[in-house]
């Protein structure tokens, strides 16, 4: 009986590395006009970002459906095999909903499901920790229970142009708004069980970095085998200078850079850049 690993399309796994890595995605769906594409399936980020720019309206995004978990689950069932789903922050969406109905549906008690409280790179440090253990011979039950206790420690930071994007859909109210729209003014932003708060501000790249260092402040976690992860929406030159300071800050890590899709890049907009990383826990 293998121990199988699931997730949603907002971890930014792109179709032929789930192929390789054997990770089943769960595409969630995304709106421009009359037109509905699969996330990460029918529209690329470079395309996705260019119909972005254009966009008179922001396209609208919703989660998977029960249906869209049943039948993998029951694929899953009658191979026999556990699945693991680390899905997208339920606070920021049904999708971690839909695969408890299905479970219910199921029946079948060798399926986990866990939300992540994270979305983009920090669910993938969480999938990507799943799959170590799982390949170190850690049985499914405590690979669950130690990314229910990790998930409390993962660290996403994120600088943006605007928090415009987040408020018009609907994710911040307007009084926090006014703050991404000061000139040259870059806010810094955080997931906090699942829900988006202002943490920092600088003042163009230079203050929004050293916004973000101070909110890592020393709990920033030196161990070699978790790479720390970077993130960008469209273009990666924000990106590029996080990545610089953070590692004259810290040291140099092992790392990941990946573009962030269609579904998070519609409510952060493009011009963001996010690192992702596992703070110290009691112990360590």
């Amino acid at each position: 009986m293998a121990i199988r690993f699931l997730t949603d399309s907002t971890a930014d796994i792109r179709p032929e590395e789930g192929v390789r890595r054997d990770i089943e995605i769960v595409p969630l769906k995304l709106q421009f006009g009359d037109y509905t594409y699969l996330d990460g399936l029918d529209l690329d980020h470079k395309a996705f970002y260019e119909k972005l720019a254009e966009a008179e309206e922001l396209p609208t995004t919703s989660q998977a459906s029960p249906d869209d978990f049943l039948q993998r689950f029951e694929a899953a069932r009658d191979q026999g095999d556990t699945l693991i789903c680390v899905l997208l922050a339920a606070a920021l969406s049904g999708t971690c909903q839909s695969a408890r109905i299905a479970q219910s549906i199921c029946g079948y008690e060798n399926i986990y499901v866990v939300d992540s409280t994270q979305t983009v790179l920090g669910l993938r440090l969480l999938l990507d920790a799943g799959i170590r253990m799982r390949d170190a011979g850690l049985p499914a039950e405590k690979i669950v229970s130690k990314l229910e206790e990790m998930k409390g420690r993962v660290r996403l930071l994120a600088v943006v142009d605007t928090l415009e994007y987040l408020h018009k859909g609907g994710r911040l109210p307007a009084a926090v708004t006014v703050v991404g729209g000061l000139l040259k003014v870059k806010p810094v932003i955080t997931l906090d069980k699942g829900a988006i708060r202002l943490v920092g501000k600088g003042m163009g790249t230079k203050g929004s970095i050293a916004a973000v260092l101070k909110c890592i402040g020393a709990n920033f976690n030196r161990d070699p085998r978790l790479p720390v992860y970077y993130g960008y929406t469209a273009t990666d030159t924000l990106c590029t200078e996080l990545k610089a300071q953070v590692e004259k800050a810290y040291g140099v890590f092992p790392c990941e850079v990946h573009s962030v899709g269609a579904v998070i890049g519609t409510h952060v907009g493009p011009n963001a850049a996010v690192v992702v990383y596992l703070e110290l826990g009691e112990d360590e």
